[in-house]
């Protein structure tokens, strides 16, 4: 069983690992594609495309390196393990995909006090449509690695991924938009389209790491797990009723996969050791069973008189 353990977290790492590559080489790749078109094009909206990939590749690092510690076993200086990186990291990922949107609202507004137009549509409209298809295989791949590991790490960055392609479709069109408004000859709406565009989506891309963002945010603060959670332990609490007298004590947290039980029964004046000892064995197994990356202190206390 020990061993299968193993070979699971092994298996989990590499995964996360390679999810990690896929994310740096991908996020380099739309960056360079990205950031180069709009500097041609003289485009705010392809800028804020483009920082949004640069975003995703400083994440990427940052995950690639929580991925080497979350891992880790519990030593002298942290005795519950490394396990507050996973929600650490992608809370971090939310706030700098925050501060880069706000970023592009900035620049959008200046843009719209002094508009001047894109000096191509044709460029971007290859390069945004080029970068949703790159982003579409590899959110899906990323949302698959998420469902097999559970990693909230994971499943930030494929959020990440999602708002990025929707993005690179949304500026498509809005490119295409621009393209047709100038074929027709309005020429003096034009110049507003892609700054106008950058805020709508920037204020979009906002909302689903502030949603994330929260979900991490509550788990570094220690906050009781989803109702999901804590109701699989208070089942098991459930079947052992009939054996303890009462409950002095139940705390539950969680950070990132790993979930912290600590726990103690009230028990009868006359409950033997044995007793006590096969209701703490019995409780951790059953909790294991539910959630098998679980730690669980079990403890007693005799009933008062």
């Amino acid at each position: 069983m020990a061993e299968n353990g193993v070979a699971g977290t092994i298996a989990m790492q590499r995964q996360q690992f390679r999810a990690a590559r896929v994310s740096i080489f991908g996020s380099i790749l739309l960056f360079l594609l990205v950031a180069a078109v709009g500097i041609t094009v003289d485009s705010i909206t392809l800028i804020l495309d483009a920082s949004s990939s640069l975003v995703i590749l400083a994440t990427a690092f940052l995950m690639r390196f929580s991925v080497s510690k979350i891992h880790r076993p519990p030593d002298d200086l942290y005795h519950f393990g490394y396990h507050k990186y996973e929600p650490l990291t992608a809370t971090i990922q939310n706030l700098l995909i925050i501060a880069t949107c706000v970023v592009s609202i900035k620049f959008a507004v200046q843009d719209i006090v002094h508009a001047e137009d894109v000096h191509s549509y044709g460029l971007p409209m290859v390069a945004t449509f080029v970068s949703g298809i790159i982003g579409l295989f590899i959110t899906g791949y990323l949302r698959r690695t998420a469902r097999v590991t559970d990693s909230q790490m994971v499943k930030t960055t494929s959020i990440h991924w999602l708002a990025d392609t929707a993005l690179s479709f949304g500026v498509c069109a809005g490119f295409c938009l621009g393209f047709l408004m100038q074929t027709l000859g309005y020429d003096t709406i034009t110049p507003y389209i892609d700054p106008v565009m950058a805020i709508i989506l920037a204020v979009f891309l906002m909302f689903m790491p502030i949603k994330g963002g929260m979900h991490s945010l509550f788990e570094l603060l220690d906050a009781s797990p989803a109702a999901d959670v804590s109701g699989k332990i208070n089942e098991v609490i459930d079947r052992y009723r009939h054996k303890f007298s009462g409950i002095d004590r139940l705390r539950i947290r969680k950070a990132g996969l790993k979930l912290f039980v600590d726990i103690c029964f009230l028990v009868g004046q006359d409950c033997t050791v044995a007793q006590v000892g096969a209701l703490a064995d019995g409780f951790e197994r059953e909790v294991k069973e539910e959630i098998p990356d679980s730690d669980i202190v079990v403890c007693f206390k005799p009933e008062r008189a």
